[in-house]
């Protein structure tokens, strides 16, 4: 199944902020905002997985 996930961290937690501008999107998990990505389970994993090894090494 597909559904919308933030490219930034993988999260699901994801909302259209502006109507107008269809490339308006923000992540309540980690304050993304911008255009977001459609994606599967699989890659959501993925994309978080990344997320937390680029946070760990900060």
């Amino acid at each position: 199944m597909m559904f919308k996930i933030c490219p930034r961290c993988g999260s699901k937690r994801v909302k259209w902020i502006i109507p107008q501008n269809w490339s308006r999107w923000v992540c309540y998990d980690c304050d993304y905002t911008g255009p977001i990505i459609e994606g599967n389970q699989e890659l959501a994993d993925e994309i978080h997985e990344s997320y937390l090894k680029s946070k760990e090494e900060e």
